[in-house]
């Protein structure tokens, strides 16, 4: 059995990735580490939610704590490049706690999403991963995305209405702040 670390920004994304993950050949452990997450009431209602769904499935878990700092200060002055930035903060971070704790492979339900830049995500996986010598496991969970949602509303669990940052939370609500598109 391979010790896997999953990457979690969510317990909507994690429903996705327990039904693609759930196989005798995992050994699997979550990680919550989500330094991008604003305002901090935000962090906790989703926290509050990934810690339900790991109690209710009996699934072994890690959280670390909420430091906004990190990610405040990687994307000072570089807002264009937030997505990027935030996802090898996340990724180096649960690389790191993998290699510790001899675990063999890493990913993210970030995969799970349809909003989010899958091509980036693997490629800076990857990198991270490798350079500690782990196996990084890129994998497509869109297909089930809209599925885990209306799981997780009949399960009473929060869904969150943006990515989680402060100027993802602008651009869902301000339509002249969204991302340019070039």
């Amino acid at each position: 059995m391979r010790r896997l670390l999953i990457d979690a920004c969510c317990g909507p994304c994690a429903l996705v990735a327990m039904d693609f993950f759930r196989s005798p050949e995992y050994g699997v452990h979550w990680f919550f580490y989500n330094p991008n997450i604003h305002p901090y009431r935000e962090y906790r209602r989703r926290l509050e939610s990934f810690e339900e769904l790991m109690r209710q499935e009996g699934a072994e878990y890690t959280v670390l704590p909420y430091q906004p700092e990190e990610w405040i200060r990687g994307v000072a002055f570089r807002e264009e490049s937030r997505c990027e930035i935030c996802y090898r903060l996340r990724l180096r971070r649960a690389a790191d706690f993998a290699l510790e704790e001899g675990m063999e492979a890493l990913t993210t339900t970030l995969f799970a999403s349809p909003y989010q830049d899958h091509e980036l995500i693997e490629l800076l996986g990857r990198s991270v991963s490798r350079s500690r010598g782990l196996e990084f496991l890129a994998w497509d969970g869109r297909g089930g995305y809209r599925q885990a949602l209306e799981l997780a509303r009949e399960r009473g669990m929060y869904t969150q209405p943006y990515c989680g940052c402060l100027l993802s939370e602008r651009e869902r609500y301000d339509r002249s702040a969204r991302k340019r598109e070039d």
